[in-house]
């Protein structure tokens, strides 16, 4: 029983890593109408900003992840005013294909600047312990657990009662009229793309702190792509719901089915393909996934 406990504990710390990610996918889609395929680069990049900040400079934890939020806020700024201010309007198609780019870039970029090594982050709760009976659970799993609900509640709060959120809402859903109506909306996508970027850097120094600082860590992106997808990429709530499903399944996976035989047919770890046959499954029962509304065009 305890297994099975810690395996689903551990299993929200993935999926909370997996659904902040994902509420940034949605939260660019949801206010400018773009895909980003660069937002596991960009949590990757907070993961290694954070990192030198922390452990090169030894600069205080808290001071490093701050720094890191107010870069990642700069530089999702930086991206939009450069690439996507003027792809507004833009087939998605085009808009997607710049996102690819993007991340390409990123990666290159990361490469140059930090290399290719594989390096670790040294947080107050590395390698610390919380006790439950006969059950030990990693002080920085329940951090990460914690943190991203409280995280979560505010993004709820801030789409749907503050006077911005529901600016941004609009502006995705009809720029020109939202122009008319007084709504800055060249101001909204540039904070649409801060805030977005800020949390995937929070879901990448997680990531970080639970695994390594690394250019391959990045991929993690698509895992939370899957996410918001699942859930329906205009959804916070589905964003949520996809990134812990996504994340209890990998667990399961990782621990009942890895390494399993049938016969002379060895499975070996099949832990990222049953997340995705989640969701395949989900969309070929409802394609605009879980929370997903279909758009109905009255001519």
């Amino acid at each position: 029983m305890e297994k099975i406990i810690e395996i689903l504990i551990n299993g929200l710390s993935t999926g909370a890593i997996y659904a902040l990610l994902a509420l940034g996918f949605v939260l660019i889609f949801k206010s400018t109408g773009i895909i980003n395929f660069a937002q596991g680069e960009l949590a990757m990049v907070g993961a290694f900003v954070c990192y030198s900040f922390a452990m090169l400079m030894n600069l205080p934890y808290i001071l490093a992840v701050l720094i890191a939020l107010v870069i990642g806020a700069l530089l999702g700024s930086v991206v939009d005013l450069l690439f996507f201010r003027r792809m507004v309007g833009e087939p998605m198609f085009s808009t997607i294909m710049v996102t690819v780019g993007l991340a390409s870039i990123v990666t290159c970029i990361s490469g140059i600047i930090w290399g290719h090594d594989v390096h670790s982050i040294q947080s107050p709760f590395t390698d610390k312990t919380v006790a439950m009976g006969n059950l030990v659970i990693s002080q920085g799993t329940l951090y990460t657990i914690g943190l991203s609900i409280v995280l979560i509640i505010l993004f709820i709060l801030f789409f749907n009662r503050s006077l911005l959120g529901i600016a941004m809402k609009g502006t995705a859903e009809d720029p020109d009229t939202a122009g008319l109506m007084g709504v800055n909306v060249k101001k909204v996508h540039m904070l649409a793309w801060a805030i977005g970027t800020m949390v995937a850097v929070l879901a990448g120094i997680f990531l970080a702190e639970q695994s390594f600082v690394r250019l391959s860590m990045s991929h993690t992106g698509i895992k939370a792509m899957a996410a918001a997808i699942l859930g329906g990429m205009e959804s916070i709530g589905g964003a949520i719901l996809g990134g812990v499903i996504i994340g209890v399944v990998e667990g399961l996976a990782a621990n009942y089915l890895s390494g399993m035989e049938l016969g002379d047919f060895h499975f070996g770890d099949i832990k990222d393909v049953a997340a995705f046959a989640i969701m395949i499954i989900v969309l070929m029962i409802r394609p605009h996934g879980i929370f997903g509304k279909e758009k109905v065009e009255r001519v």
